[in-house]
């Protein structure tokens, strides 16, 4: 009788687990979260990004705050054009494997929140916030036109084609050319608050060209990369001011174009740019004001870090009159406030918590008396939503529930648009407290998702808190000693720089955490750490893996180990390990340097030798090949690869425009030469981020069986 209930629990469990082919096959039952939100300066109309259906594409719609009104703005997945056609479309063997289009991503809306500019395609369109008239095609070219932006009067319309800014009166359609860029290319502008003026990013060109070759076509074909390697000298940025009318541009005088521009924002009266940059070490960052006028800037802000200084953030007082700036100055990233002639710097915020411009945040916002921001104040696995005033007084949560809030203000502080998200439902929209979308199907909450605990424990090599969070089976309790053991695995985020111990659905990457979940399910207990160099933690946890990429971070993982064999009921000879990009990394450095301890791992896109990878992330943190190839040495996998003893799943795309496929293929020959036992796939359309539905399915696969085999 015994033996049938436990068979019934089995059975129950197994049917109510969704199998990958469900999970990972596009409408996702978690929907598509709302992105890229941005209120019009002058009325309560909110614009986003959105697909109601849990697909891909991504189409626009607008909320009127002050009606509660939801309106769909554009239906264009279907939309075709053979003049834009692109290179996969025109491929009759390409055409085989085309992934899902990823809908809009630029667009523009007007001041009085009445119209908003988008590109499609390459080309330009308009549209009413009521949708009381029909869209509208600007262009229908051959070359491209992108990033469109509104003048501030709304009369015209400026974007770029052809490297140059291209201005379109809308009242009576005369185009004209804004800019005249001899060389480099032209990436960034914004117009001045009084229109007249543009200031530019122009990139002057030199970085290096990376062939990156497909096979999946009729004829192999290798499109040019803009990309640089580790060593290479960072790219040339000039900032150009250029009148909105044509004429004679003009250079600011930076002091070295090297110096790698993060923040340039106009000042309210459009006297004034104030400009962030690094320099060409990353160990140096100022922040500078330009004087429109004479184009020349003067540093009113300066921070150093022997190791790389953070990127932080720079923008402006209503009255133009200060500059506020985010600084690790005390070891945590917070928010500073400056005269805009230089002077006294004063700290706003303060505490072992953290304010960052990042993915679960937008910039500071400083509008009228008050500043808004998301932080960690209440632990870095939260963000909550604040505003203070520019003295730190007076400090108001006015978020309310446990979770994540990326605030987004209008500029007269009348409505606050939230997303949010919690561990039992993904990021959605809500204005004012009315909940304005619902991404996740029907099915999301009657799927089995399993429960989380947060934990910390001492990393291995000093005893460091990491944080943690592990999925629990069904039928696992943490504390109960008694129970048979279970097999474990270790997931190792990506970015190296982000977090994924989040109080969210979703974490840091909605569909890694979806088949952690899966493995849950099925029976494996699944630690998720932020290791050394994880941000929310402070500037040390930072930057503590300078010098050695798998050093002290590897500890951390090695530590999770460590604790899970305190619990008493895992079985630590049934331990895996996965993750992409740098998890992928850190999942092979810890199959090559702590052999035995994981008896299967799975390595999706895995950086395995850092001079392979960009000047910019290996400057950061290793500085270059020829000052410090031993900090290059230990640091790659790949001079590892012959003490591996346990099974590895190699996984890349061969198209990958990150980590380049040579990563791979240089480990996979250097295995086979080592004579070593372990798998690999590599999918031909796939670049960093895989995206077509067949390829996560086979890939996840591929790796449910690998630890089902090593680890069952």
């Amino acid at each position: 009788m015994r033996y049938a209930a436990l068979l019934l629990i089995c059975a129950t469990v197994w049917v109510q687990s969704p199998s990958l082919e469900r999970l990972f096959t596009r409408p996702y039952a978690w929907g598509t979260r709302p992105s890229t939100l941005r209120w019009a300066k002058k009325a309560p109309v909110l614009i986003f990004l959105w697909n109601a259906e849990g697909k891909r594409f991504l189409d626009l719609y607008a909320f009127h705050a002050d009606r509660k009104k939801l309106v769909r703005l554009t239906n264009l997945e279907a939309d075709k054009d053979d003049l834009n056609l692109s290179e996969e479309q025109r491929d009759d063997r390409l055409r085989r494997y085309l992934a899902p289009p990823a809908g809009l991503a630029d667009y523009s809306v007007s001041q009085d929140g009445r119209r908003v500019a988008f590109s499609h395609k390459g080309d330009l369109y308009l549209v009413s916030t009521d949708s009381s008239s029909e869209l509208l095609r600007l262009t229908r070219t051959k070359a491209s036109e992108s990033s469109p932006a509104f003048s501030p009067d709304g009369n015209a319309l400026a974007s770029i084609r052809g490297g140059q800014v291209i201005i379109q009166n809308l009242s009576n359609g005369q185009i004209w050319q804004a800019t005249e860029i001899d060389s480099g290319t032209l990436s960034v502008f914004d117009w001045s608050p009084d229109g007249k003026t543009l200031a530019c990013i122009v990139a002057k060109g030199g970085v290096r060209q990376l062939p990156l070759p497909n096979f999946s076509g009729r004829l192999i074909t290798a499109r040019n990369l803009d990309r640089s390697i580790a060593g290479d000298e960072p790219e040339e940025q000039s900032i150009v001011l250029a009148p909105a009318d044509g004429g004679r541009s003009r250079v600011v005088d930076r002091g070295g174009d090297r110096w790698e521009v993060n923040d340039l924002r106009w000042s309210p009266d459009g006297r004034r740019l104030v400009l962030a940059h690094l320099s060409p070490d990353y160990k140096k960052r100022q922040v500078s004001v330009i004087d429109v006028a004479t184009a020349k800037p003067k540093v009113i802000f300066e921070e150093t870090d022997s190791r790389w200084v953070d990127y932080g953030f720079a923008g402006w007082s209503p009255d133009s009159k200060q500059v506020v700036v985010s600084s690790e100055k005390d070891g945590f990233a917070h928010l500073y406030r400056v005269p805009a002639e230089g002077g006294t710097l004063t700290q706003i915020t303060r505490g072992n918590w953290e304010i960052r411009q990042e993915s679960f945040s937008t910039a500071p916002q400083w509008f009228g008396d008050w500043i808004y921001y998301s932080s960690t104040e209440e632990g870095p696995s939260q963000r909550q939503f604040y505003r203070v005033q520019p003295d730190g007084t007076r400090k108001e949560k006015l978020s309310t529930t446990p979770g994540l809030h990326i605030g987004n203000v209008t500029e007269d502080g009348h409505h606050i648009a939230v997303l949010k998200a919690d561990e039992k439902n993904p990021f959605d929209l809500w204005v004012d407290g009315h909940r304005v979308t619902t991404s996740p199907l029907s099915e999301f909450q009657s799927l089995p998702w399993p429960a989380t605990r947060y934990v910390t424990f001492p990393s291995k090599i000093d005893g460091k808190p990491v944080a943690a969070k592990i999925m629990l089976p069904t039928g696992y309790k943490p504390d109960d000693k008694k129970l048979k053991p279970f097999p474990a695995i270790v997931y190792v985020h990506g970015a190296g720089i982000a977090t994924s111990v989040l109080q969210q659905w979703g974490s840091y990457n909605e569909l890694r955490y979806v088949y952690n979940t899966y493995l849950a399910n099925k029976g494996y207990v699944v630690l998720d750490l932020d290791y050394r160099g994880s941000t929310g933690y402070g500037r040390d946890w930072r930057s503590d893996v300078y010098l050695h990429l798998g050093g002290k971070d590897l500890e951390d993982v090695l530590g999770a180990v460590d604790y899970l064999k305190t619990l008493g009921n895992i079985d630590t000879n049934r331990l895996g390990i996965w993750g992409v990009s740098y998890g992928g990394f850190m999942t092979n450095m810890a199959m090559f340097l702590a052999p035995g301890t994981f008896k299967a791992g799975s390595s999706w896109a895995a950086v395995n030798d850092w001079e392979n990878y960009n000047a910019g992330y290996t400057g950061q943190r290793l500085n270059s090949p020829a000052s410090n190839p031993e900090a290059y040495r230990r640091s790659s996998p790949i001079h590892f690869s012959n003490q591996l003893r346990d099974r590895l799943l190699i996984i890349h795309g061969m198209v990958d425009n990150n980590v380049l496929f040579q990563d791979a293929v240089q480990l996979t020959e250097k295995l086979v030469q080592e004579g070593k036992a372990f798998d690999h796939m590599f999918y031909p359309q796939e670049s960093h981020g895989f995206i077509r539905d067949q390829t996560w399915i086979d890939a996840l696969r591929r790796t449910t069986e690998l630890f089902d085999r090593y680890l069952k």
